[in-house]
């Protein structure tokens, strides 16, 4: 009778896949999302969401119109993603420590880092870790964020969206850098070549803003009540901005770092913005649910020396006037 009991306790315990399943559901905002991450069917995805539910007697998710965690299922995803990460960590320790860095490391950057910091992390990476290769994925912070969040990327490095964009479930993330603002324009431009000056005494500003920077830029333009002729949006690199900002009337705002080789090449005239300065925030986002690797945290010493190195001469320009 007694092991009877104990059989029937241990058959109602929730398994490690139905937890993992039910994580990227909540994740992924949908059973189909969650199926194509996980690489099992839709049908058997909802399966192990389904026994969760039944042995834990709960609804985790109502499923009326669209998927969405019920408030047992937000209370249940907080200890899940702290379980998984912790499990991921109890199994490296016991079967990892005698391993040599070898296999494949996937990252993800923005084009600031990628333009400015990549090559010189990438360098000291390979003389210390040899048997690794490195896979770059350059894009938009969003679908960095999106990557790494589902385990297609290892980490990645973005810049900071607006505060009440909130964190992006699965995702944590920390202060990579910062990094100041600075104004480009043409080398014709009769601007001061990296002078500190006000975007408000400017009498005719034509302004490129990029798309994924744009909702922060407007906050500052808004906050110090910058007169602006005219607004280009645009989607892609900003290398392809760059090239029309150096042959005519238009200027951009490019962060400290993409700029930083610019900056002695004197291919623009470059300007820190000033009263007040505006600083890029650089974050490190890697997965909830699990820590990163040995290799990963090799990789991210070599780019965090190279960024400091790189961003050393945007801020000495930057900051020479303010104190």
């Amino acid at each position: 009778m007694a092991g009877h009991l104990v059989q029937t306790q241990w058959a109602m315990v929730p398994k490690l896949m139905h937890i993992r399943m039910f994580v990227a559901v909540y994740e992924e905002g949908s059973f189909t999302a969650a199926a194509s991450r996980e690489g099992l069917s839709q049908s058997g995805v909802s399966a192990h969401v389904r026994q969760l539910e039944s042995q834990l007697d709960v609804q985790l998710f109502a499923r009326d119109h669209a998927i969405a965690p019920t408030p047992a299922g937000h209370a249940f995803y907080r200890r899940c993603v702290q379980l998984l990460r912790t499990h991921e960590m109890a199994c490296r320790a016991v079967g990892r420590r005698a391993e040599h860095p070898v296999g494949a490391l996937r990252i993800g950057m923005i084009p600031t880092m990628s333009r400015s910091v990549f090559s010189r992390a990438l360098m000291a990476f390979e003389a210390a870790c040899p048997n690794v290769s490195v896979q770059l994925t350059e894009s938009g912070g969003g679908v960095i964020a999106s990557a790494v969040r589902q385990g297609k990327l290892d980490f990645g490095i973005v810049q900071r969206m607006p505060e009440d964009a909130g964190a992006a479930d699965g995702l944590r993330h920390s202060l990579f850098t910062r990094t100041p603002a600075f104004l480009i324009s043409s080398p014709d431009s009769g601007l001061p070549h990296c002078q500190p000056i006000r975007l408000r005494d400017l009498p005719d500003l034509h302004l490129v803003l990029p798309a994924g920077r744009r909702p922060l830029l407007e906050q500052y333009l808004v906050d110090q009540q910058v007169p602006i002729v005219q607004r280009l949006s645009w989607f892609e690199s900003m290398l392809g901005a760059m090239d029309l900002v150096r042959s005519s009337h238009w200027t951009a705002i490019i962060s400290g770092l993409f700029i930083a080789d610019d900056l002695r090449r004197r291919r623009f005239t470059l300007n820190p913005l000033a009263d007040p300065m505006l600083w890029d925030e650089l974050l490190l986002v890697e997965p909830e649910r699990k820590p990163l690797s040995s290799v990963a945290h090799a990789f991210l010493e070599c780019l965090q020396r190279a960024t400091e190195e790189i961003n050393a001469i945007p801020i000495s320009i930057a900051t020479a006037t303010h104190g």
